[in-house]
């Protein structure tokens, strides 16, 4: 009862917010809502880490360049943002990128290549731990080793900024990272010491130079983008405002949809395939729009002592997840085409060994041994690690019991039922595996500092240059690799990846790559999956693709 009670005060408050009279329907014209489950971590490229941050960022803040993905090609293109061409040296060590002189900061003050060149030392700057600050690795050095900004980023006048690497890259690497790097606004962040950007990031004023201001951010309740006057990147937003709802409870989200005080649902599973029959017949006026082959989940199994770690900095093996065998034995134990019939369906995901999206079929990796579901094989791999049954039942090796908790987020229903599977499947083989749901932004402060044995995580991987950056040895700078995962070997592959090869090379090494990540299971991979974004018919002009949802949000019209 009290559940029901909250929900329909949660929903009569949102009535009120957004405004359903008649009286309000020329307003209504220019706002569009769209639901979410979970609050953005920051809305400062410098700090953020979640994917959906990271989308209304490029909505705020300028970009280099605009990457798009061709269906027919299967590869990402670049096209002009606030650089309007760029060359690179014969050599593959200098990128000059030549920036429009139109562009204005929402405030007046013109965008420059020094803006761009101050962001690249907030990034690199180890109080503000920016998760992209590996980006800036390949510039020129120091002889002290560390990055040389006087020679690696050079700005000859305001409108050309100039990249120089210290050994020669692979031009998509280089325009998908320093794309990612979006830059702040000079004249203000001077203002504030970089060792305090992270302590007062809820203080700093957001300031930005795409489609979309923040008109107003109430955390966990709502942010209010405002269409931007001001903006050539690459035009002011279509609509007035758009708003995006944090509902952290997915019913609630979907009648708020079917009711129309929602526009859009999006992100933390979108849609429950499972809901898309009824809503094509009682709610044809919901659209639903996949966004294919761009997000995976997966079991992040901590590699290492988390706990040591943190105490000493000294790296041991987790004592029950360090061993690439017992990580193997974990993702036999798991039925995860249970998981996608029983919620998503067979058409909506497609299994996987590896990080790397299905989206790249030529550069598919076919692996004899699948993994494919066998407690049988799990419970054979347990036992040469020397797990075997306790009095109790429970799986024992030198009187320590095979007893963990698995962490998930809280709002997203897909993952929520995919651990209730993983957690029947491991106490049909012995293992004691009990659910931690966690708030969002808990949850992904506790991955990044090692602090749960066993999380189940995803990513929006969608590129293959975003693939080098989830994994490497020196996991305390690449925060994607909660795992801890450490191979010298697929760290060299990744460095020859970031260079200009032959198609051959580049084959060659992606396979390896794949191969790698399948032999070690740093994580079990379990599916990429289609999400599924619900849109009312009135919202006009909308694109989602591969690389992202709000890809065209800017144009977003409601009819």
């Amino acid at each position: 009862m009290r559940k029901i009670l909250l929900s329909c005060s949660f929903l009569f408050i949102f009535s009120l917010i957004l405004g359903c009279s008649s009286a309000d329907t020329t307003a209504k014209q220019e706002h569009i809502t769209v639901g979410i489950a979970a609050d953005f971590d920051y809305l400062n490229p410098l700090l953020m880490q979640l994917s959906l941050s990271r989308e209304v960022c490029s909505l705020i803040y300028p970009t280099l360049v605009k990457p798009s993905y061709n269906d027919e090609a299967g590869n990402i293109e670049f096209l002009p943002s606030a650089a309007e061409s760029w060359e690179f040296s014969s050599d593959g060590t200098r990128a000059t990128f030549h920036l429009k002189e139109s562009t204005l900061w929402e405030d007046g003050t013109p965008l420059t290549s020094h803006d761009f060149a101050y962001s690249y030392r907030l990034y690199a700057h180890p109080e503000i731990a920016s998760t992209r600050q590996h980006y800036l690795d390949d510039l020129l050095r120091t002889p002290q080793g560390g990055i040389d900004f006087e020679q690696g980023v050079l700005t000859p006048d305001d409108h050309t900024l100039v990249l120089n690497f210290r050994h020669p890259m692979a031009p998509d690497i280089i325009l998908d990272h320093f794309n990612d790097l979006m830059p702040v606004a000079r004249h203000l962040f001077e203002q504030i010491p970089p060792d305090d950007i992270r302590m007062r990031a809820s203080e700093i004023p957001v300031t930005g130079a795409g489609p979309f201001k923040v008109r107003e951010w109430i955390r966990q309740q709502k942010l209010v983008l405002e269409s931007n006057p001001r903006t050539t990147l690459p035009r002011p937003a279509a609509t007035t405002y758009m708003s995006f709802i944090i509902v952290p409870e997915y019913t609630t989200r979907l009648t708020m949809l079917k009711s129309g005080q929602l526009d859009a649902v999006i992100s933390a599973g979108g849609i429950n395939p499972k809901d898309v029959e009824e809503l094509a017949s009682a709610n044809p006026e919901i659209i639903i729009r996949p966004v294919k082959d761009r997000y995976f989940d997966s079991i992040v199994w901590l590699n290492i002592d988390g706990e040591h770690y943190r105490q000493t900095g000294k790296v041991r093996p987790h004592p029950l997840f360090g061993s690439p065998d017992v990580r193997k034995a974990m993702t036999y134990a798991i039925d995860r085409q249970s998981i996608i019939d029983g919620f998503m369906g067979p058409e909506h995901a497609d299994i996987v060994n590896t990080s790397l999206s299905p989206a790249y079929a030529s550069l598919a990796y076919t692996p004899e041994e699948r993994y494919e579901y066998s407690p049988e094989t799990a419970t054979e791999l347990l036992r040469q690690a020397g797990w075997v049954p306790g009095p109790d039942g429970i799986l024992q090796n030198n009187g320590r019991k095979f007893s963990f908790s698995l962490a998930a987020p809280v709002g997203n229903p897909r993952r929520n039922y995919a651990a209730t599977i993983v957690q029947q499947n491991l106490r049909d083989i012995g293992i004691d595996c009990s659910l931690n749901i966690d708030e969002n932004l808990i949850f992904l402060k506790n991955q990044n500092e090692f602090r749960y044995d066993a999380a189940l995580s995803g990513l929006a991987a969608e590129t293959l240059p975003f693939q080098l950056i989830i994994w490497g040895s020196d996991f305390k700078n690449r925060p994607f690799n909660s795992s801890a995962f450490q191979n010298a070997e697929l760290d060299r592959v990744i460095a020859r990846l970031s260079t200009p090869q032959s198609e051959t090379e580049r084959l060659r090494d992606w396979r390896r790559y794949q191969e790698i990540l399948h032999e070690y299971q740093p994580r079990t991979f379990l599916y990429y999956y289609d999400e599924l974004e619900g849109f009312n018919s009135r919202v006009q002009n909308v694109e989602v693709n591969l690389l992202s949802t709000l890809y065209n949000a800017y144009d977003w019209e409601l009819r």
